[in-house]
C-alpha cells in the first residue's frame, strides 16, 4: 500500500510541476505550493489505514465495510446495487433503524460535492427506505458537502473516522451527534 501511496504522491507532484511549467509563468505560484502541500498531507493520512484499502476492488471494499457493520451488531447486512445508488450496503443498526451506506474510495483531487450527497441521501431514503444514511469517503469533501451532510443528518466517515472504525470504534459511536454547539441542530463531526 505504501508503494501505491508513494506512486500517487509522485504522480501528483509531477502533474502539478508540469502544469506550473506549462503555464509559462516565471514567478513562483503560491497557490501551486499550497495545493502540493495539501495533496502531500492528504496522501500521508492514507498511510495510516491498517488494511490495504486502496488495493481492494470495489466489491471487496464493500464487503469489508459490510463485515465491519456485522461486527458492530448490525443485522441483515447486504450489498445492493442500483442505477441511482451505485455500490451500497444496507442493514439494520442494533437499535432497529434501517441504514444505507455508500462507499466512495476515490482519492483524487476532485472533492465529493453537496449535490452527490443529496442525490445519495434522497435515493437511499426513497428507494431503500433508509432511516440512516452513511457515506464512507476516502477522498476530499468540500465545505458545502460537510454542511449538507450535517443539515440532513447524513454521517460522513472519512479516512480518520474509517481508521478509528477499523481499529474497533463501533458504528453506533460514529453515528452519535456532536454536542459541542448550542442549539437543537445535530452537527456533523466534520464541522
Amino acid at each position: 500500500m505504501e508503494t501505491l501511496v508513494s506512486l500517487a504522491l509522485g504522480l501528483g507532484l509531477i502533474v502539478a510541476v508540469f502544469r506550473y511549467l506549462a503555464s509559462g509563468e516565471s514567478e513562483e505560484d503560491p497557490h501551486l505550493t499550497v495545493r502540493i502541500q495539501a495533496r502531500i498531507k492528504r496522501l500521508e493520512r492514507y498511510k495510516r489505514l491498517p488494511e490495504p484499502v486502496f488495493e481492494m476492488t470495489a466489491p471487496e471494499f464493500e464487503e469489508y465495510i459490510a463485515d465491519l457493520c456485522r461486527r458492530d451488531g448490525c443485522t441483515d447486512v447486504q450489498r445492493v446495487r442500483g442505477d441511482t445508488l451505485g455500490g451500497q450496503i444496507t442493514g439494520y443498526l442494533p437499535d432497529g433503524r434501517k441504514a444505507a451506506l455508500k462507499r466512495n474510495r476515490e482519492c483524487g483531487d476532485r472533492p465529493v460535492d453537496a449535490h452527490s450527497l443529496r442525490t445519495f441521501d434522497d435515493a437511499a431514503r426513497a428507494q431503500l427506505g433508509a432511516e440512516v444514511t452513511i457515506l464512507v469517503v476516502l477522498g476530499p469533501l468540500n465545505k458545502h458537502a460537510r454542511r449538507t451532510a450535517a443539515r440532513r443528518g447524513l454521517t460522513l466517515i472519512d479516512v480518520d473516522r474509517l481508521e478509528s472504525w477499523m481499529r474497533g470504534t463501533t458504528l453506533s459511536a460514529l453515528l452519535a451527534p456532536r454536542t459541542g454547539r448550542s442549539g437543537t441542530n445535530r452537527t456533523s463531526a466534520h464541522d
